[in-house]
Parts: structure tokens; C-alpha cells; sequence
């Protein structure tokens, strides 16, 4: 009997030994939040299903993903036949960008742990759309104007408190100095006054990308900040850079079309002139280098844009809320020309803002 099971031992290990290799299982990666803000948790797990067709020890490895804030995790032990395992983490993403969950790996080894290789697991792999940080900025002086011309809207644009439209049922967050006394006394139920909207002049944030990945994340932050404060007054907010944009627009759905457009941003060796902007809109200018063609740029969207700020960062980055010590060394090439040319920009309605990288965004 002991010789039997000496001889059916060698033989599996024999087989174990010569076999070319283990047919490919499967891996599921689930996430319950495949876009959001950063340092906002998600729940991420993996399903693992493969077949072992002889006794065999195994281990599955997930590997951490620093950028995603995943930990990994790992689980072992000895099976046979049909396997399924489930591993449950948490992730944490602080930068942004689209980052892809890390795959799985199998391990399989022989009883006697002699012999170890990779099983390949196939499935797709969920990528994570991290949004770019967002705080409480104020904007440049804008000009804000409404603009009569076109069709009334409901709900579109600035209200116009010039054009009574009626009264309607109170709503929360209605303000309580709109309530119209006599139409409730008569109604029985709050009732508030209403008025018509207008089309408004918006605001459209240009990213000049030339620089490095330091630069265009402080710059994506930045815009982030501005266009939900600026969506948060009723402004139409739009975004272009060299390699696309969006047309301005407000709303929740256009602020999350504007997230992923800054979550995908990517430096670009080359700059471009801002194109030419709707009429009438704010043009921002987000630049660090401020070459010539940015600036050219810039005087010519003055001639439809009702304000043109250049907002320039010569050492690519500034100071975040909270932050303070970082060191700035001389005035940059690209500072010193952009501040020659400061007066001539200003008298024709260009305002320059310049911001080192031991200054807050303040204007």
C-alpha cells in the first residue's frame, strides 16, 4: 500500500514536472465608483476563478497601486478541481488621471513546493477616472453682462429681476425675500416671485500644456476650481487647450464633462494660441512660459471676448490652500518678457496676472 501511494505520488509529481502548463483562469475587477472626486473612497474587489486538475498548492497575488491608493492583498492555500476566491479592498486615489486597477497573478506550485509558475488570469481591467482637487477659488474680475439679444429661457443664463414672469410654488432653497405674501395668503401655500432669464456672458478657461506633468496638474486643479465656483454663480463655463475642449455650458452634466476633459489633461511639448472664443465670453489664460503665439493669442480673442486675463505661473506651480515654504530662485526667461510686455498688454484690454511658486492664487 505504501508503495502504491510512493509511486502515485511520483507519478503526479512526474506529470506535475512535464506538463506544459495549466489552462488560463479568469479574473473579475469590480469598482462601485469608476469616476469621482479624488481622496474619495471606493470599494474594489476581485473575483478569481480557476481549475486545478490535480491537488496543488496555489497563491494569488493583487499588487498594490500607490496612485490608486490600493493596498493589495494576497491568499494562499492547497486545492483541487474548480476554484473561486473573492478578495475585497478599499482604494483612495489622490492624483488625477485615469488609472487602470493592477491585475491579478496566480501562482501554483506542486504538493511537495518544488515546482512554482504563473497561470495567466484574462478579464478586463476597469480603469478609474480621478477628477481633479477642488477648493474654494474666486476668479479675476470679470465682466458680467446680460445679453438681451436671443429667446427668454426658464432657467437659462442670469436671472433678469427687470422681467416679472409670475409667481409659483415656494421651493427649497428659494430664498425667503422672494416669497410673495399675497399670492400665498390667497393661494393657501408659500408661493415666491418669478422672473425671466437672460443669456450671460461666460467664461472660457484656456490651458497652454507646455510643461511637465507638476505643471499640468496644478493648472487642472486650478480650472477644476474656477469653473464649479463660476457654475455655482450661473455662468456658462467652457475649456479648450491644444489638443480639444469643450464649448461653454453650465449644469451639473457639462461640470462633469469638464472634470474628465481635466482628469485626461496631459503635457504636450508644444504650445498653441488660444483659439478664437464665443463673443462677448471671458477668456482666462493659464500659461507658464507665456510664448509669443500665447500671447498673440490672446490679443486677438480681445477683439470678440469681453475681458482677457493671462494668468502666468513661470516655475509651473503655485501654492495650494494649506501649503507654504516652497522655494523661488530669479525671475524666469518667460517672466521677464511677459513683464516687459505688461503695460502695452493691459492698454488694450489684456490684464496680466503673474503668480510665483511661493504665492497663493489671489487676486
Amino acid at each position: 500500500m505504501k508503495l502504491a501511494l510512493i509511486l502515485f505520488a511520483l507519478v503526479l509529481a512526474g506529470v506535475w514536472f512535464w506538463l506544459p502548463g495549466l489552462r488560463p483562469g479568469r479574473q473579475r475587477i469590480g469598482v462601485d465608483l469608476l469616476r469621482g472626486a479624488a481622496g474619495r473612497v471606493r470599494k474594489v474587489w476581485l473575483e478569481a476563478d480557476f481549475h486545478l486538475p490535480f491537488p496543488a498548492y496555489w497563491r494569488l497575488e493583487w499588487p498594490a497601486a500607490p496612485k490608486l491608493g490600493l493596498l493589495g492583498a494576497s491568499r494562499s492555500g492547497l486545492g483541487w478541481g474548480r476554484m473561486r476566491l473573492r478578495l475585497d479592498l478599499e482604494a483612495t486615489p489622490r492624483h488625477r488621471g485615469e488609472h487602470p486597477l493592477p491585475p491579478a497573478r496566480l501562482f501554483v506550485g506542486d504538493i511537495f513546493g518544488l515546482r512554482w509558475r504563473e497561470v495567466p488570469l484574462l478579464g478586463e481591467l476597469p480603469r478609474i477616472l480621478v477628477f481633479p482637487r477642488i477648493w474654494q477659488q474666486m476668479p479675476p474680475e470679470l465682466a458680467l453682462t446680460l445679453l438681451a439679444e436671443g429667446p427668454e429661457s426658464h432657467r437659462l443664463g442670469l436671472e433678469d429681476a427687470s422681467r416679472y414672469r409670475g409667481v409659483r410654488p415656494y421651493q427649497p432653497g428659494d430664498p425667503l425675500r422672494r416669497l410673495h405674501w399675497k399670492a400665498t395668503a390667497h393661494r393657501g401655500q408659500p408661493m415666491v416671485r418669478e422672473f425671466m432669464w437672460v443669456r450671460a456672458t461666460g467664461v472660457w478657461i484656456f490651458i497652454d500644456t507646455r510643461g511637465n506633468s507638476v505643471y499640468v496638474d496644478h493648472m487642472a486643479e486650478l480650472a477644476a476650481s474656477l469653473a464649479v465656483h463660476l457654475d455655482r454663480q450661473g455662468l456658462a463655463v467652457g475649456l479648450t487647450h491644444p489638443e480639444g475642449g469643450l464649448p461653454p455650458a453650465r449644469g451639473l452634466a457639462a461640470m462633469q464633462r469638464m472634470m474628465a476633459e481635466l482628469a485626461r489633461l496631459q503635457p504636450s511639448k508644444n504650445s498653441s494660441p488660444p483659439p478664437l472664443p464665443p463673443a462677448g465670453v471671458n477668456l482666462l489664460v493659464l500659461t507658464q512660459e507665456a510664448p509669443l503665439e500665447v500671447i498673440e493669442g490672446a490679443l486677438a480673442a480681445r477683439a470678440r471676448a469681453s475681458r482677457v486675463h493671462i494668468l502666468a505661473f513661470p516655475e509651473g506651480f503655485f501654492l495650494r490652500p494649506g501649503e507654504s515654504g516652497r522655494p523661488v530662485w530669479g525671475r524666469t526667461h518667460g517672466m521677464q518678457r511677459l513683464l516687459k510686455r505688461r503695460r502695452l498688454l493691459e492698454s488694450v484690454g489684456v490684464h496680466v496676472h503673474v503668480f510665483r511658486g511661493n504665492q497663493h492664487v489671489v487676486f
